[in-house]
């Protein structure tokens, strides 16, 4: 600064600065850069455990997956299994505490999913259920009640229901039975018919590419209906409802209504911290300090510096 100007002009040239103002205006900079951060950290501390209890109950869902359900009678884009498959998918985000499970049939039966709370997982196994995962075909509805009551554990004390999708076409005839058989041991039975009760074609598919219509030894083309009468039966035989497809939409409502109408019962309760955020302090403290240092001049007072021009 010497080398700049004489050091008489100095005091006249600079800018008189406070060491301490300077010190302190800092001193705000720093905190609040500080302040700042932890705020956006978003401190928590807990305020203490709770209980978080979730009721419901288990429902088996039994879907046709027979070749009869590759009928487009309900949608000329979509066929009867995946209008079905988008029914269940709706069943499922309107559902809150309960178990689901995943029956698949045909001319046989297997559980595709067992009872779980994972509505994610549920989906995820509803995407890949195709009509070539079971080759015994035909429509065997008691067989599907039959494997669904197996499924159950009735030692557990938790209210159960069925829940069958299919166009009704029943090969082997003991639905009924198993109806009446499932409601006598409390479970209800609800059914969702697929279909239109005129005969259609269904494609035939070979190797997963569809070949033309399903033909018979004959060579006459096969024909599925809606079977409403058997579904209404089996509803009623169940004590649940029923509901029928129209177009690509489902109208649950009435299912919904059944399902929330039984009793729930605890299914699981877990133990949890509920923590507090306490940023807002963070951020008051930050923001004041940003404040004052804004407000912190680092020029010297009016006396100080013309002590230092004398």
């Amino acid at each position: 600064m010497k080398k700049l100007a004489d050091q008489r002009l100095l005091p006249y040239l600079t800018l008189p600065v406070s060491s301490v103002k300077s010190f302190w205006k800092f001193f705000f900079f720093r905190n609040a850069l500080a302040f700042l951060i932890l705020a956006l950290a978003n401190p928590q501390y807990g305020k203490g455990s709770q209980k978080a209890v979730s009721e419901g109950i288990e429902i088996m869902i039994a879907l046709d997956i027979s070749n009869s359900m590759r009928a487009l009678d309900l949608d000329p884009k979509r066929d009867r299994l995946r209008v079905a498959k988008m029914a269940i998918e709706q069943l499922l985000n309107e559902l809150h505490g309960d178990k689901v499970g995943l029956v698949l049939f045909a001319g046989d039966a297997f559980v595709h999913l067992p009872l779980t709370i994972d509505y994610g997982a549920a989906k995820l196994f509803l995407a890949t259920v195709q009509p070539e995962m079971i080759s015994n075909q035909g429509t065997a509805v008691g067989m599907a009640i039959e494997t669904s009551m197996k499924s159950f554990d009735f030692d557990n004390g938790v209210n159960k229901s069925i829940i069958i999708i299919s166009d009704g076409e029943d090969h082997q005839g003991n639905a009924l039975s198993q109806a009446k058989s499932a409601q006598e041991q409390g479970v209800v039975i609800n059914t969702v018919g697929m279909g239109k009760p005129v005969g259609t074609p269904f494609p035939d598919y070979k190797n997963g590419r569809m070949v033309g219509l399903k033909k018979d030894s004959q060579g006459n083309t096969v024909t599925t209906k809606l079977n409403e009468k058997m579904l209404l039966d089996i509803a009623k035989a169940g004590g649940g409802v029923y509901t029928a497809a129209q177009g690509a939409y489902v109208d649950l409502r009435g299912i919904l209504s059944s399902v929330r109408g039984i009793d729930k019962t605890e299914m699981d309760s877990k133990l949890y911290t509920d923590y507090k955020d306490h940023f807002q302090w963070f951020l008051a403290l930050g923001l004041i300090c940003l404040i004052l240092e804004i407000l912190v001049s680092e020029k010297r007072s009016g006396l100080i510096h013309k002590l230092q021009k004398i």
